[in-house]
């Protein structure tokens, strides 16, 4: 061999065995795998599609070719790696107060959903793509019965985040953790208490009375708004109660009858104003073994007590954030996920630093600097509000680091609206 291939084969053999030391060394010190695809670095991240069987009231119509070209556009992309879908892709919820609620299969099934299913569907077969779905609250029953199997079938390949009591989570790297959020709210928490042998919250019956609204006048009315709108003037009431409770306190008894007439006096004026009287019933089908079916008054008084009851039987965060996580305030659970006092531990693998919610339809992106963690909420792709998503940019970084790289994106946009990044690790 002469002396130059001698060299040029020592430092051919050097670098290969650098490279192996250095993969090793980045392996153990990641503790995870690297990336397969160094090109496809970004997960991006969707939520409350609320694809709903009726076309009536349902919240997505004139965004629905939108979302169906989003969904192509994305089957095209060669940077992205995976798909995740943060809850409320099926909506069994929004249905009037008469009518049955519609099984998965209606949902999927209905012809003003086609385009979106399709583009879906396209993407779970495209092997360099993976595509993840999180339960909703209004797809909370899809851990239930055949429901895995009719979202499977329907979406070879896609992985199901989806346990009973009807809740989900996704996570990466011990660094990034997500779910839809309605675990953390007072009306659309999974309810294993109220009523014997079901999971349907407070929220599912105030979803319904919000469709009949909109089934009734026309004009179509989202849960979330009707909430906001009715709820404040209640909360303020709260707030009243609590300042006097400071100057004059209450015994546990007073205290927890007067946070049951809290929740008695939203859900019936929310009764009131979607034109219900406290006799009318929902149309159940024995759905989540409500049988026979309840009337408003009969709702009202089996969930009476969520509010008074909430440290008991939900426990994860006090029950004055879980009423204000409703109006959309859940960067404060965010925060409290980042600091993961005691009491979360047990809950948890991982003290995240970046936490994704949905739920709201309120797009948002906060950094913190100090913290050096990052809270953003996908929004939502329903008529009338903005079509946002949030991107994560998961690079390998030499030696021993990876990069997070969190945006909002809104449609229509050639750049995201907000970007903030973490290193890890720290």
């Amino acid at each position: 061999m002469k002396r130059r291939d001698f060299i040029k084969s020592v430092a051919i053999g050097s670098a290969v065995a650098a490279a192996s030391r250095a993969t090793h060394a980045a392996a153990g010190c990641y503790s995870r795998p690297m990336l397969l695809d160094p090109r496809r670095t970004k997960t991006v991240f969707i939520s409350d599609l609320h694809m709903n069987a009726d076309y009536a009231s349902s919240w997505l119509k004139e965004n629905a070719t939108f979302l169906a070209d989003f969904l192509v556009t994305l089957n095209t992309r060669s940077d992205v790696a995976e798909l995740v879908i943060l809850g409320d892709m099926l909506d069994q919820w929004i249905t009037a107060t008469d009518d049955p609620p519609p099984t998965f299969g209606a949902i999927i099934s209905a012809e003003h959903n086609l385009e979106i299913v399709e583009a879906l569907q396209a993407l779970c077969t495209n092997p360099a793509i993976r595509v993840s779905y999180v339960t909703g609250n209004h797809d909370l029953l899809s851990w239930q019965g055949d429901n895995p199997l009719v979202i499977a079938d329907t979406f070879p390949g896609m992985t199901i985040y989806s346990q009973n009591p009807g809740i989900g989570e996704y996570t990466r790297d011990n660094i990034l953790w997500a779910e839809h959020g309605h675990r953390y709210t007072l009306f659309n928490a999974p309810d294993i208490w109220s009523h014997s042998g079901s999971h349907l919250p407070l929220g599912f019956f105030i979803s319904r009375l919000v469709a009949s609204l909109s089934q009734d006048t026309g004009m179509i009315y989202t849960t979330p708004d009707v909430l906001e709108l009715l709820s404040r003037q209640t909360i303020a009431t709260l707030n009243q109660g609590r300042a006097l409770e400071q100057r004059y306190p209450m015994s546990p008894a007073v205290k927890g009858n007067f946070d049951d007439a809290l929740i008695v006096a939203i859900f019936n004026a929310i009764a009131r104003f979607s034109g219900k009287t406290s006799q009318d019933e929902f149309v159940m089908n024995a759905l989540d073994g409500f049988d026979p079916d309840p009337s408003v008054a009969e709702v009202s008084d089996t969930y009476a007590t969520i509010l008074s009851d909430w440290p008991v039987n939900q426990n994860r965060v006090a029950k004055e954030m879980a009423l204000w996580n409703e109006l959309g305030y859940m960067i404060n659970t965010a925060n409290l996920l980042f600091k993961m006092p005691s009491s979360l531990k047990p809950y948890y693998p991982f003290t995240p630093r970046i936490v994704l919610f949905g739920h709201t339809h309120k797009a948002l992106l906060s950094y913190s600097p100090l913290q050096r963690t990052i809270y953003a909420n996908t929004g939502t792709w329903i008529d009338g509000k903005p079509m946002t998503w949030v991107e994560v940019d998961i690079r390998d970084v030499w030696p021993c680091k990876r990069s997070y790289g969190v945006s909002l994106w809104q449609y229509g946009s050639s750049a995201p609206k907000q970007t903030a990044s973490i290193l890890s690790p720290r």
